[in-house]
């Protein structure tokens, strides 16, 4: 239940930001004139982050923390996209190795920029596998860096809640995209820590991969039979346990969106002049989609409206899918 979060405050998202100043992009909160008059709508842009995404301020805040040893060792990571190319980024900032463990379906332009960043790809037919090979990676000596089931990647994350309050401290609701639970992890430990209960967290996770919805309800991961989204980014084989810990503390609700939905709002920030990619328009898109709780809205007006912001957590789309958006317009 949301007021238990002090069982976290080991987790200082505080001495996360003190790394990462002048490394990663402190990102605009930009208005955005949504389809409800009883909203008041701004965007965090972390598409405009370094490498694209979100995950740059996690994957520095590990990477700059490792011990000596740690760093001859060399790093390894699986993820589908953001989280590897921003490993590479923070490996050659760091000078040091870095093996990311990839599913052969992932975005091309997101494997071709952990090459360009100097690290060493591994593609494997499935997300399993990925896993499975970049686990014999760890058995072999790299030190592991997750992209979300880790308190240094979560600190790092939250960074980005910190600089919503900061710059919009009345704002009343986030709302964060979801995958493995990560990002909204952090965002939502910051949120508490700086604004406590004054304002309403909530989590948009595509209903084809509800692995942290799962795992809410049964208070520890679930490892899906079938993910079915379309949505890269958001669809890991299952949430963190330390995710899943945090979630059930600080966060209000997880709300399951379709696919159209996260693709028609996509379109509509590309149509604005906004390069997000699919996973980046899903926090957005439960705006648009009018799935905000009702109870939330009840008695606002455009005199009186509801603070929202929502995260646009990266912008590394198919150039393909991304021009065939622009030719809609």
């Amino acid at each position: 239940m949301p007021g238990e979060w002090g069982a976290f405050d080991h987790i200082r998202v505080e001495d996360a930001a003190e790394r990462l100043e002048g490394v990663v992009e402190c990102t605009p909160l930009a208005p955005f004139a949504g389809p409800d008059e009883r909203v008041e709508l701004r965007l965090k842009l972390e598409n405009l982050q370094v490498t694209g995404s979100f995950k740059a301020r996690g994957a520095w805040n590990q990477v700059s923390r490792l011990a000596a040893d740690e760093r001859r060792r060399g790093v390894v990571a699986c993820s589908s996209g953001n989280h590897a190319g921003a490993l590479a980024w923070a490996a050659r900032r760091a000078g040091i190795s870095a093996v990311v463990v990839m599913p052969a379906d992932a975005y091309p332009n997101k494997i071709a920029a952990c090459r360009e960043r100097g690290a060493e790809v591994v593609l494997t037919p499935t997300r399993e596998g990925a896993q499975e090979r970049c686990a014999a990676l760890v058995e072999q000596g790299r030190v592991l860096i997750h992209p979300y089931d880790a308190a240094r990647t979560v600190q790092g994350a939250g960074t980005v809640g910190l600089e919503i309050a900061g710059e919009w401290p009345e704002v009343e609701v986030v709302v964060v995209p979801v995958g493995g639970g990560g990002l909204i992890s952090g965002v939502s430990l910051a949120l508490r820590a700086q604004l406590g209960g004054a304002v309403t967290v909530l989590g948009s996770e595509p209903e084809g991969s509800s692995t942290l919805s799962r795992g809410l309800e049964a208070r520890s991961p679930v490892v899906l039979e079938e993910i079915t989204t379309a949505v890269q980014g958001l669809c890991p084989l299952f949430s963190g346990q330390l995710n899943v810990d945090i979630c059930r503390a600080t966060v209000d609700e997880v709300i399951e969106i379709s696919d159209e939905a996260v693709f028609g709002a996509q379109a509509r920030l590309v149509t604005a002049g906004i390069e997000a990619e699919p996973a980046g328009a899903a926090a957005p898109a439960l705006v648009f989609g009018g799935l905000l709780p009702a109870a939330l809205l009840a008695g606002r007006s455009a005199a009186d409206p509801l603070r929202v912001a929502a995260v646009v957590s990266g912008g590394n789309a198919d150039p393909a899918q991304l021009a065939s958006l622009r030719g809609r317009a």
